[in-house]
């Protein structure tokens, strides 16, 4: 027996070859390949209903289905009709898992006390969605999010039909759209003859490869050295007041219908008053050289491009003071061409009168380079500074905030950054 196998074992191997090929290319021709697995088990509990928002379907199966998607029901027993999904409405401290674009999942729990609804144009919300991760809040910018896996109510298209839906038992896998797909799939396997019998691989069947272990994955490359990023530079600017300014004259006195307006920019520099006397209709500029007990306004002709502000109108009224008794007040109609305002009122009884008029104290500092500070006003926007060789322009400034805007250019062309400095 032995002499008969030692001389027969090529034909018996080969036979044997021939038949494990032949059971296992009979069971791939009889398989049935089904593309039609569904999510359908019945602990899942899904229930249809009727809510505020439409039909509902609540279900504690987790799925990865999103706005646009579909659910299934079988209309007869080959055939399925299927329900747009409108909306995703996640309750409080429900238990989601969020796969981002770049990769990165988030397991976590909603954290908002009124939930979260995912509408069709979710991906375009710019409110972030906020997860509790291990007791700490995470917000997730919408626009970054890939899919949202979890057990959401459903709030279907508004064309589904409850009365039909009641009866049918939802089923979530995405059907394939083609019918014939899976009779397609089952063709007989086409056998290619081998090109070639040559070994292209950098291996021999002796020599093991050299395989390392990188973050618990096998690999038999090496990764490549990390890149080290240079280092950002900072902004560099920073806010160090934003105070409102009182307009620069005041009306102190008058004698007639001629009202004389203290000058307080220059009384607060000389330490003594500095008055100037109005007429109505003149128009007035500063002086250039103004000296201590001097006026700083000097009268010029209306047209004159030079004119700082002029006179419209000056009255006297008495006015019933708190204590019953009566005080004349000198009331005055000034224009000032340098802020380009409406003409606008000042009287003898305003200790300061504010015209949206502010400093803006900022500071750059970069490195161990030396310090930079200057002084803005509200017609400093889009001024240009420069601070040793790098570029800011001031984009705007919001005296409610008492913040201003800035813009600094990078050292790369057409790339800018921008920040807002809030005052303290």
């Amino acid at each position: 027996m032995k002499q008969v196998f030692a001389k027969h074992y090529d034909k018996l191997l080969l036979l044997t070859a021939l038949l494990v090929l032949g059971v296992v290319f009979g069971f791939q021709l009889t398989q049935v390949t089904d593309f039609g697995v569904e999510h359908n088990p019945k602990e899942s509990e899904s229930a249809w209903a009727r809510s505020s928002n439409g039909v509902v379907l609540e279900t504690k199966l987790k799925n990865n289905l999103m706005p646009g998607n579909f659910i299934f029901y079988k209309t007869s027993e080959e055939n399925f009709s299927r329900i747009e999904i409108s909306k995703l409405i996640f309750k409080r401290k429900a238990e989601v898992t969020i796969q981002l674009k770049d990769g990165k999942i988030l397991n976590g729990k909603i954290k908002p006390k009124e939930g979260v609804v995912i509408s069709q144009n979710w991906s375009n919300s710019t409110t972030p969605l906020l997860l509790d991760i291990d007791g700490r809040v995470a917000p997730v910018q919408m626009r970054t999010i890939k899919k949202i896996i979890g057990a959401p109510i459903y709030v279907l298209d508004d064309n589904a039909d409850l009365t039909i839906l009641r009866t049918k038992q939802p089923h979530f896998y995405q059907r394939i759209t083609d019918k014939n797909f899976s009779s397609k799939s089952r063709k007989r396997p086409d056998w290619k003859k081998i090109s070639s019998d040559r070994n292209n691989t950098v291996y021999e069947l002796f020599t093991p490869p050299l395989i390392y272990l990188i973050d618990n994955e096998l690999t038999t490359t090496l990764p490549e050295a990390p890149i080290e990023e240079e280092e950002k530079e900072p902004f560099g600017a920073s806010i160090i007041s934003f105070s409102e300014k009182p307009y620069r004259f005041r009306l102190t006195s008058w004698i007639g219908n001629s009202p004389y307006i203290e000058d307080s920019k220059l009384t607060e520099e000389f330490g003594r008053p500095i008055r100037n006397r109005l007429e109505v209709n003149k128009s007035y500029k500063l002086i250039e050289d103004p000296k201590p007990g001097r006026p700083s306004l000097t009268e010029v002709d209306n047209n004159s491009s030079e004119k700082l502000l002029s006179l419209k109108y000056f009255t006297v009224q008495n006015v019933t003071q708190k204590n019953g008794g009566v005080k004349p007040v000198g009331r005055a109609l000034i224009e000032d061409h340098a802020l380009g305002l409406k003409p606008f009122e000042i009287n003898s009884i305003m200790e300061n009168v504010f015209l949206g008029q502010f400093e803006v104290e900022l500071y750059f500092k970069i490195g161990k380079e030396d310090p930079y500070q200057i002084t803005l006003s509200q017609t400093d926007t889009g001024k240009e500074i420069t601070y040793n060789g790098r570029n800011y322009t001031i984009l705007d400034f919001d005296i409610n905030r008492k913040s201003v805007k800035l813009r600094k250019a990078n050292s790369i062309p057409n790339q800018f950054e921008e920040i807002e400095l809030v005052s303290p």
